[in-house]
């Protein structure tokens, strides 16, 4: 499966740290200076490794979100979002 190339986009937004090229992404960022970024509307979202990935983890961000009511705040949209697309 190939992926696409690093797209973030230059506001705040939703970050999904465990796409296989969310550190492209970062490096993209940091290069152009950005103050914040974001994966909103990235192509990789779509990908089915990477919605793979994110089943595979959302019970550990369900049990943390449980634990960390920040982290509910922080992920709950991301998650919701992969977890309900077929």
């Amino acid at each position: 499966m190939r992926l696409y190339t690093p797209q973030p986009k230059d506001k705040k937004g939703i970050k999904f740290i465990d796409c296989p090229v969310y550190g492209d992404c970062l490096m993209v960022a940091a290069r152009s200076n950005w103050q914040a970024w974001s994966c909103d509307r990235c192509p990789n979202l779509e990908l089915k490794i990477v919605r793979g990935r994110i089943r595979y983890i959302a019970p550990y961000y369900q049990l943390l979100a449980e634990v960390y009511p920040e982290f509910r705040r922080k992920y709950e949209p991301i998650m919701n979002f992969f977890l309900n697309v077929e």
